[in-house]
């Protein structure tokens, strides 16, 4: 596993500066060092809480006054968002004839004057809201019905469609809601009640769409509305996850991923020079070995399927199994994985390096006493193998045993100091610790140690932009960038602190851009560059970039991360096609 960055807290500059450097998944951890400044994680929504209250579907009033005929005194009492008003009427009147609202007929209901008909209709919603109360969810939608007649009232058609949900007549709840919303495009309560009709009747993404409006109109303060959003748009991102997988071909992530992967682990050196070029699984092996080497990694796989399919000999069939898992692996195909390192180490139990790769396995999938197993036995095997104490380090660390991750990174360094990750890992463990003096004198000698280590200038850039020491921070990435001016990670890092620290948005659009141009399938460089563009309110052009994400997404769990984010860009953009005024609530919300 690469260096795994300091999580950066939030500093005082900004509060833009709470998600820098979010910590990615396992898998990342494994490869790519964490918290590219993915900035996007979890920033597709903003919401925050409510106090809606649990229960059945109720219809509401909008506390419309009743027209008065003569001195009236009311009592209205308001019980939730979604309770019907109840009103309690004390009426002096010189009438002495009450009018039988229910049983007019049409040409009668015409000849009312519209302050009678906005009275009957009141009057037939209150007995409707003391029905549904009394959960007679029939004879309620019966008496909306007949206020309807009167006046044509989106609260009634809610309120009608309140008792449809209740009977489980999700069509005729969309169908009301849309009457009402023709009266009323911004009726949240219309859209929220709509929005569980057609999560129903199984229309998800007019689901999310609707749950969206609602969050946005409602300020984020509907709480079981923003919940609702996320289920749906979780709904919405398995299935077509699923879909995509059943016939998406595994392939490997960016090379920038599988390099910092590869030099996670102390090479294995091997002479090969004396195997002939032939049709043999040892010749094939042997230009696995080699293009590994030259970072031709899709060449390697290829070169490694082949050795395997011809077989080798049994000087190299463990180091063929080995690295065909790998591959397997960083492809996020673990059961194939498990399957290779198992048979790697049948082929060579003394190789210990197949055991320590085998506990990435375990660890991805939650195990974690098979995944410490793992790495017994190879102590058991070699206690003087440096890789071991670097990766169980790796494991400490990401289950936040920092006391122990720091003891197994300074024996990893006690036995080869000559590995520059376990260096960099120790001062991110020690600053993560609060020994920020001993962190930074660890980077300060791991600088002079690896000068031109790009990597150490990259991560040592990280805990000075946790400092606020940004002109120093950006130095060192931008010293990173020219010692590897093929990897993009301190593009991105730079890139992040210009756009959400100095403001810089320009520069940190090209720079992503840049990071790009050379790593194509730098997922993190995707997902910066979509970030940046929505926020800055250009949905379309951030939507080109998230649709981009899906195609890099290897296994399962990616593709459903990178559609949540499509999916939800299209509903905000989406929005603010259809409701332009609104639109600009979101904005605010985000500033």
């Amino acid at each position: 596993m690469a260096p795994a960055s300091s999580k950066v807290v939030e500093v005082n500059t900004s509060d833009k500066l709470k998600k820098f450097f979010e910590d990615k998944d396992w898998k990342f951890y494994c490869a790519v060092a964490a918290g590219l400044t993915l900035a996007g994680a979890g920033a597709y929504y903003i919401t925050s809480n409510g106090n809606n209250k649990k229960g059945k579907k109720k219809p509401e009033d909008k506390n419309e006054p009743v027209t008065k005929r003569s001195i009236e005194t009311t009592t209205t009492e308001v019980k939730t968002d979604s309770t019907p008003v109840v009103e309690t009427t004390t009426t002096t009147t010189t009438e002495t004839a009450v009018i039988d609202y229910t049983a007019l007929s049409e040409s009668e209901i015409a000849a009312l004057s519209n302050e009678k008909r906005a009275e009957a209709a009141q009057s037939l919603k209150t007995k409707g809201n003391a029905k549904f109360s009394a959960k007679s969810y029939e004879e309620a939608a019966e008496l909306y019905s007949l206020a309807l007649k009167y006046k044509a009232d989106p609260i009634f058609y809610s309120n009608r469609a309140a008792c449809y949900a209740n009977l489980g007549l999700n069509d005729r709840v969309i169908e009301d809601c849309n009457e009402a919303l023709k009266l009323d495009p911004v009726y949240v309560k219309a859209l929220n009640r709509r929005a569980h009709a057609l999560e129903k009747k199984g229309d998800l993404e007019n689901s999310l769409y609707d749950f969206t409006c609602v969050c946005i109109l409602d300020a984020f303060k509907n709480d079981a509305a923003s919940k609702a959003m996320e289920r749906v748009l979780k709904l919405v991102s398995e299935n077509r996850a699923k879909e995509i997988m059943k016939s998406k071909k595994p392939r490997l992530p960016s090379p920038t991923f599988v390099n910092a992967y590869l030099d996670s682990f102390r090479p294995v050196v091997q002479d090969l020079t004396g195997i002939p070029d032939e049709e043999t699984g040892d010749s094939y092996y042997a230009k696995a070995y080699r293009f590994v080497s030259e970072k031709k990694y899709n060449e390697a796989l290829e070169a490694c399927e082949k050795a395997l399919e011809l077989g080798c000999s049994r000087a190299y069939q463990a180091y063929a199994l080995n690295l065909m898992g790998t591959f397997a692996f960083l492809k996020g195909n673990t059961a194939e994985a498990l399957d290779n390192f198992n048979k790697a180490i049948e082929a060579d139990p003394k190789f210990v390096q197949s055991y320590i790769k085998r506990s990435s396995i375990y660890m991805e999938r939650g195990d974690v006493e098979t995944t410490f197993k793992q790495f017994e036995d190879a102590v058991a095997i070699n206690p003087s193998d440096p890789d071991i104490y670097y990766h169980r380090g790796q494991v400490n660390y990401i289950s936040g045993n920092y006391d122990a991750a720091a003891k197994d990174y300074s024996e990893s360094i006690k036995l080869d100091d000559s590995f520059v990750y376990a260096h960099i890992q120790l001062g991110v463990v020690q600053y993560k610790l609060g020994s920020i003096s001993s962190s930074m004198n660890t980077f300060s000698n791991t600088l002079k140690k690896f000068a031109d280590s790009t990597d150490v200038h990259n991560y040592y850039g990280e805990l000075l932009v946790d400092q606020q020491k940004l002109p120093e921070a950006i130095e060192m990435f931008g010293k990173a960038m020219t010692l590897d001016p093929k990897n993009p990670l301190p593009y991105i890092n730079k890139a992040m602190l210009m756009y959400q620290v100095l403001g810089n948005t320009d520069e940190a659009i090209q720079l992503c851009k840049s990071a790009l141009e050379v790593d194509p399938a730098c997922d993190a460089a995707v997902a910066s560059l979509a970030q940046i563009l929505l926020e800055q309110g250009k949905p379309e052009e951030a939507l080109k970039y998230y649709e981009m994400a899906i195609n890099l997404a290897r296994t399962e769990a990616e593709l459903e991360h990178a559609i949540s984010y499509v999916e939800a860009t299209k509903t905000q953009t989406r929005f603010a096609k259809d409701f332009p005024d609104a639109a600009a609530k979101l904005k605010a919300l985000r500033d």
